[in-house]
């Protein structure tokens, strides 16, 4: 729905429950780090990128926007250098099926007001 009427959809947490550990959210201590899951890992080592340039193509690959955070120089160079390289459709659909439905930038999170029904 999004590509037919030409909306773009940006990608926030790219690289999973990192971020929100910090916050001792249980569904974020619970989940795998996408860094270690065996798909993103094997993609990695296949074309010599790191672990969070083949989240991030992946992403992009798909037509998601990203928005890596980092302060590290290194890092920043790196997520910049994430569009010189293709993961195949076999890379793309098995990162993809490490989707358990988590969400962990839900507003509804924050909030004690129910927002949907």
């Amino acid at each position: 729905m999004a590509k037919e009427n030409d909306i773009a959809v940006t990608g926030y947490s790219s690289f999973g429950p990192l971020s929100f550990r910090e916050l001792d959210w249980k569904k974020a201590n619970d989940a795998q780090p996408l860094f270690e899951a065996d798909p993103v890992v094997a993609a990695a080592k296949k074309h010599n990128k790191t672990p969070a340039q083949v989240l991030l193509r992946w992403a992009t690959q798909r037509g998601v926007c990203v928005i890596p955070k980092s302060n590290d120089p290194e890092r920043l160079s790196q997520n910049l250098d994430c569009c010189g390289f293709d993961l195949t459709q076999d890379e793309i659909k098995a990162i993809s099926a490490l989707d358990k439905g988590l969400r962990f930038n839900d507003p509804s999170d924050y909030s004690t007001i129910k927002l949907f029904a």
